[in-house]
């Protein structure tokens, strides 16, 4: 089984800029290789890069890839090309996911993923 760690950097859209739009995915392997590294077209116009958190700009989402693209690859590379009612935990088609806000960087990439697959982790607060 392997386990690749995500990430995602959100730009936001709305009257008050609150609607997360991934701009960017990132994934991990267990040895830190990097496996994907995309930015992404949003699919509405953004309003606010939030450059100060993520360092996104206009020019870095031209010419990039769509959602929908995005979404497929990554869909390749969870699921190791089978279809997510194929997969089978004892057979090393699976991939756990691991990240900090898998739920919303999910939502924002359209996508689904085995909830038993889902590993979730958050920074310790300081004191």
């Amino acid at each position: 089984m392997g386990t690749t760690a995500q990430v995602c950097e959100m730009v936001g859209d709305g009257s008050d800029c609150s609607l997360d739009l991934c701009a960017r995915v990132c994934l991990i392997d267990k040895d830190e290789n990097l496996i994907l590294h995309s930015y992404v077209q949003p699919q509405i116009p953004v309003n606010d890069y939030r450059y100060e958190v993520t360092s996104i700009t206009e020019e870095h989402l031209r010419d990039v890839m769509p959602l929908k693209e995005v979404h497929e690859t990554l869909q390749q590379i969870l699921h190791n090309r089978e279809s997510i009612g194929r997969i089978r935990w004892d057979d090393g088609n699976v991939r756990l996911l691991v990240g900090h806000d898998l739920e919303r960087d999910l939502d924002c990439l359209r996508m689904n993923y085995l909830d038993h697959l889902l590993r979730y982790f958050s920074y310790p607060k300081r004191i």
